[in-house]
């Protein structure tokens, strides 16, 4: 197969690497994918949507709402981490609700394990199992190399069993102390760990469906407890500062699931707790996705659509469904927004917001 670099036992890789996705700086402003983004929007489809995500993106970097992100999907694997890093560094989110494969996976890289790249309309998935590789659709990863990012995760829970004090842990807690952990390690490049530098909590609210629970069953010592109704309580908490008629919420979705319902539910949990007969919405939401409303699926429930009638969204916000590739439609929002504020920018609405979720969360 012709292709790209490949890694250090290139004898015995299935294809090219895979290589994890980096923005390019340079080139002047409202030229290139900037310029494009503006271009689409006047455009039709898809395209016209991807325009007006970027628009409704730079809205909320210039307001001061708390920004949420949703990350489903196979988006690590894929080489989308080092965008989401990007965007907690920038200070373009401040909450992010993730699923457990985004927030481990992720780790491989960091550790130098090569993803590489085969074609899924030809690949012998026997074949795969026998020399030891998992495939993610188009793209394969070391078996070996995977259970021992598995394994890593359970130093972790050891490390956790002997430091911390009480006999539970909030969710948000477990995967600050896991981003610290990370950090220590020299693997400050993975979302756990920016997360951890930059203040984002990061919940995980399915942490079992992924490695983490590997890591939890090899692990020689087991607790604390991790506690994920305490998160509903914590997020709650923090929505409820925000929400209107506060400074506003705005979420972006990559892709749907429990990341987005967690975040969605806030809305009406947040109006239920006021006890008032208005719905406190978020103001803006941005959602990339392939999911096809039509077949009931929440996490399929556009934003501009089905979740006004559950108030979770505003019906006068800046509500965009991209109906794209998450990994086509990201890079190129996250090229434009780099191109648009420039290299050196950061958010000017995320300081006071860090010290207000700090505190809430040290609380």
């Amino acid at each position: 197969m012709a292709g790209g670099p490949v890694g250090p036992n290139a004898e015995d890789s299935p294809g090219p690497v895979r290589m994890p996705f980096r923005l390019r700086t340079g080139g002047p402003a409202g030229s290139g994918t900037s310029g494009l983004l503006a271009q689409l929007r006047q455009s039709a489809f898809q395209g016209r949507k991807l325009g007006e995500a970027f628009d409704v993106w730079k809205r909320m970097i210039d307001g001061g709402s708390l920004i949420c992100l949703g990350l489903a999907g196979s988006m690590s694997s894929a080489g989308m981490w080092p965008l989401v890093t990007w965007l907690v560094e920038r200070g373009y989110v401040d909450l992010i609700a993730s699923t457990s494969a985004n927030v481990t996976e992720d780790l491989l890289e960091q550790r130098g394990v090569s993803f590489y790249q085969v074609d899924p309309d030809h690949v012998d998935d026997e074949a795969l199992l026998a020399k030891g590789f998992y495939r993610f659709y188009d793209h394969v990863v070391s078996a070996a190399e995977y259970d021992r990012m598995e394994d890593l995760t359970g130093e972790f829970f050891d490390d956790l069993a002997r430091s911390w004090p009480g006999s539970t842990i909030a969710g948000v807690r477990f995967m600050r102390e896991f981003g610290r952990w990370l950090d220590a390690r020299g693997l400050g490049g993975s979302i756990a760990a920016a997360c951890y530098r930059h203040r984002v909590p990061l919940f995980v609210p399915a942490a079992p469906d992924g490695p983490l629970s590997e890591g939890y069953r090899t692990a020689r010592r087991k607790g604390p407890v991790v506690d994920f109704f305490r998160d509903y309580e914590i997020v709650l908490r923090l929505m409820s500062r925000y929400m209107a008629p506060g400074r506003g919420t705005s979420a972006v979705f990559v892709g749907g699931g429990v990341p987005k319902d967690f975040i969605q539910i806030t809305a009406t949990s947040v109006s239920a707790l006021r006890g008032a007969a208005d719905a406190s919405p978020h103001l803006a939401a941005i959602q990339i996705t392939t999911d096809n409303t039509v077949f009931g699926g929440l996490s399929g429930a556009g934003v501009g659509t089905e979740c006004i009638s559950w108030g979770k969204e505003s019906p006068t916000g800046w509500n965009v469904m991209v109906f794209a590739d998450f990994t086509i439609a990201l890079p190129l929002l996250c090229q434009g927004l780099l191109e648009h504020y420039g290299p050196a920018h950061a958010r000017a609405a995320r300081a006071g917001i860090v010290a207000e979720v700090t505190a809430l969360l040290d609380d």
